[in-house]
This record gives C-alpha cells, sequence and structure tokens, in this order.
C-alpha cells in the first residue's frame, strides 16, 4: 500500500510552528510540504488498514481502496486512520529490530485502534481491551505521530508487564517512558528548539512552552519534585521522562532504548523510581556488561533517584 502522511507532523516536517499559526493563534491548514508519501506494509489485502502489525478496526466509516491507495490530506475522514497504521506499524517494525522478534515479540496479536474514537481533546490506551483510543477535539490527536506513539508506548509496557502503572511512582513511569519513546523515535528529524518537545502539532495552541508542545523531556525535574495525589501522573512524568533523555543524550538511541524497554520484564505495576532505575542498570548488566554504570548511576543521582546500590 501506499499514503500520505505526517512524519511525525507538520511542525517537524516544515521545521517551524508559526508558519502553521493564523495571528489570531488558531492552526493553519498544512501546506503540501507538510505530508511524506510512504510504504504501507504487511496488510492483509481487502482494502481496510488491516495489517500483520495494527488494524484500525474499531474505527467509524473505516477508509477502503481496494488498490490500498490512501492519497489523502488531513481533511479527508480516512487520514487518521492512515496515520495509525503506519506509525503504529513503524514502531513495531523497530521493536523487531531491537531484537524483539519471533518468540521474544512484545506483540503477538495486532494492536488495535480506534483513530476517531471521541469528540473531545483526548487519547488513551485501555488496558481491559488492549486498545488505543484517539480524540478530535482541537487538533485531531492522531494527525500527529508522537501523540499516536505515545499512547502506543502504554501498550507496550502493558504487552511486558501487564497492569503497569497502579501506583504514583509506577504512573509516572508510564508518562515519562511514553513521552520518551515517542520523542525519541523521531529526535532525529527535528531541529535543535524541537528535540525535546513531545507532540508539538497536537499542541500547537497551547501556550505552556516556547515552541508550543505538550509537555517537554529537557527539564530540571528531581525525585523531590514528585505530588503524592491522584491526577498528576503527567506532571510525575516528566521527572521519569527527563531522565530517560539524560540517558539517551549519553549512550545513544539504541542503548538506551534497548534498556529502557528491556527494563520493563524485571517491573511490576505497583514499581518506583528509585526500582524502575536498578531495572535499567540491570539491563545494562545484562546487555552490556555494565558497559553504561557508571554515566547512569551519575544521571541518576543527578535526578535524586535511589538508592540504586544493589
Amino acid at each position: 500500500g501506499v499514503a500520505d502522511v505526517f512524519n511525525p507532523n507538520p511542525v517537524i516536517a516544515l521545521g517551524d510552528h508559526r508558519p502553521l499559526l493564523t495571528s489570531r493563534g488558531t492552526p493553519r491548514v498544512p501546506p503540501e510540504a507538510a505530508y511524506e508519501r510512504v510504504e504501507l506494509h504487511d496488510l492483509k489485502g481487502n482494502g481496510k488498514l488491516d495489517g500483520k502489525h495494527v488494524s484500525t478496526r474499531l474505527t467509524p466509516n473505516r477508509v477502503h481502496d481496494a488498490e490500498h491507495e490512501y492519497l489523502l490530506w488531513n481533511d479527508d475522514e480516512g487520514f487518521e486512520e492512515v496515520m495509525v497504521y503506519y506509525h503504529v506499524d513503524q514502531a513495531i517494525r523497530y521493536l523487531e529490530k531491537l531484537g524483539y522478534t519471533g518468540p521474544a515479540a512484545i506483540f503477538d496479536e495486532p494492536v488495535i485502534a480506534n483513530a476517531r474514537a471521541t469528540d473531545e481533546d483526548q487519547s488513551w490506551y485501555d488496558p481491559g481491551s488492549k486498545t488505543l483510543s484517539f480524540g478530535t477535539g482541537n487538533v485531531n490527536d492522531a494527525e500527529d505521530a508522537e501523540t499516536i506513539l505515545h499512547e502506543f508506548g502504554h501498550a507496550m509496557q502493558d504487552a511486558i508487564c501487564p497492569d503497569f502503572g497502579q501506583s504514583y511512582e509506577a504512573a509516572a513511569i508510564g508518562e515519562g517512558f511514553s513521552d520518551y519513546f515517542a520523542a525519541s523515535f523521531f529526535a532525529e528529524r527535528k531541529k535543535k528548539p524541537y528535540k525535546a518537545a513531545v507532540m508539538t502539532w497536537d499542541a500547537i495552541t497551547y501556550k505552556d512552552f516556547d515552541p508550543p508542545s505538550l509537555r517537554r523531556l529537557d527539564g530540571q525535574f528531581t525525585y523531590s519534585d514528585m505530588r503524592w495525589q491522584r491526577d498528576h501522573e503527567h506532571d510525575n512524568g516528566r521527572i521519569w521522562g527527563a531522565t530517560l533523555w539524560d540517558i539517551r543524550n549519553n549512550v545513544g538511541r539504541r542503548v538506551a532504548d534497548k534498556i529502557i524497554i528491556e527494563s520493563h520484564f524485571q517491573q511490576d505495576g505497583f514499581t518506583t523510581l528509585a526500582r524502575g532505575a536498578r531495572a535499567i542498570l540491570d539491563a545494562d548488566r545484562h546487555l552490556y556488561r555494565n558497559r553504561h554504570r557508571k554515566a547512569l548511576l551519575k544521571i541518576f543521582k543527578a535526578r535524586k533517584i535511589g538508592p540504586v546500590d544493589f
């Protein structure tokens, strides 16, 4: 199959958010330069977006093309579906490249998604039904591949460690990891001010950061900033997300992604940041014979996460 997509979004494609905002601060229609033509892999051949790794079968009014040519733009109804199919498939292919394939595969069934699940401005992963859902309020969430991969991050954690995120600290790890995975996946495509930002198109109208984004991964947060109340998992997640970003900046994408993902196999739903850190150290010992231990210990210490000594 073939499709036109944002990869990951119009802001990153153009290298600048400003041409995408009107003088009133509302989103403009993205120009042709914001799109990229891509190949869709492993489709079943039924004209719909059903494949080896992904199915958008929960989406209402599904897009259908007998030739599997989905040359849609973002004002076409099927565009979000194409985005979800392409980017989740790419993420799973990347996991396979890291070695999570065959008996070690993280997903043994296609990931099921609803690309237009609600008209509210929210998206979620549901561990009960193991499905991804994306909202269409404000900017359609599935128009931003970082929003897609953030929710996919939750699916990955649940596939490795069922019922992940039960405690305040585990929920913070859930949000921080999901932001990290999305930002890490596309970092090499980004200009410097955007590298540590997540969801720059989904959140283009937000005023919290310059450039606009939902959150950033380069904050100076430490464990002392943990907030011990409900509904603060995204704020708390910034501590863990920034820690993972430090690791990536120190050891490089491939090693960071590998030890961070691998660490989840030792986690449980009620984990803590200290245990998460120990699991990353353990993954480094197991995969790289402690090659990065010194750098990792320094990062955890700076973020006041610990004790991490075995």
